[in-house]
């Protein structure tokens, strides 16, 4: 199994929960998306900075904004590839939002009170059935998802509404707005009592 993502320095969280369930994951440094779908079995995009609003249509409303147009780009490309040849996506934070933008939906580009601390969600069924109904979650992101994109819905909320993860409706994508990564004992333990290792099971088990 192939993970990919765009941080320019990345957590090696990422690739240890990734081995720990079955994966071995490759950080992706340029070249050509189509080839690297072809070899890779499953896409992950990492958390990090924030997305440009022109990808979704919109223009900048605050200065908070950190954004990376080349990796926008890049990260559209892998998308793409892997989508295109069916292979599983896992989107973590910036990931998530990256998948919604990808398939036409928009961002909020600035919420309140989801950056450095934990706070339940509510998820549905499938999302449960990896984390439990009403986990409590490390939370770090200051940009949400707002129009969902059309062959997405919603899979789990915030108390005040945020959305906090996305499915597809029948291709194996899923987007995760909270650090599953951060959330996996003995590796890290952001929350006590939680484990979502199985996020990263899921994505393995689906190449």
């Amino acid at each position: 199994m192939g993970s990919l993502s765009m941080q320019r320095q990345q957590s090696a969280l990422y690739g240890a929960c990734l081995l720990s369930t079955g994966g071995l994951g490759i950080l992706y440094s340029g070249g050509d998306a189509g080839l690297l779908a072809a070899r890779c079995d499953g896409l992950l995009l990492s958390g990090g900075g924030d997305i440009h609003p022109a990808r979704f249509g919109q223009a900048v409303q605050n200065g908070r904004l950190s954004i990376d147009p080349v990796r926008d780009e890049e990260e559209h490309e892998l998308f793409e590839a892997f989508s295109a040849r069916s292979k599983p996506i896992l989107g973590i934070c910036r990931g998530a939002q990256a998948i919604n933008v990808f398939l036409g939906g928009t961002l909020r580009q600035h919420i309140e009170g989801h950056s450095g601390c934990c706070h339940r969600v509510r998820c549905v069924p499938r999302l449960a059935a990896l984390v439990g109904v009403a986990p409590t979650v490390n939370s770090y992101h200051h940009q949400a998802v707002d129009a969902i994109a059309p062959s997405l819905h919603a899979a789990a909320w915030a108390d005040d509404g945020t959305v906090e993860a996305v499915m597809h409706g029948s291709a194996p994508i899923l987007g995760i707005q909270w650090h599953p990564e951060r959330m996996a004992p003995p590796l890290c333990e952001d929350v006590t009592g939680e484990n979502h290792l199985p996020l990263f099971r899921w994505l393995c088990e689906q190449c």
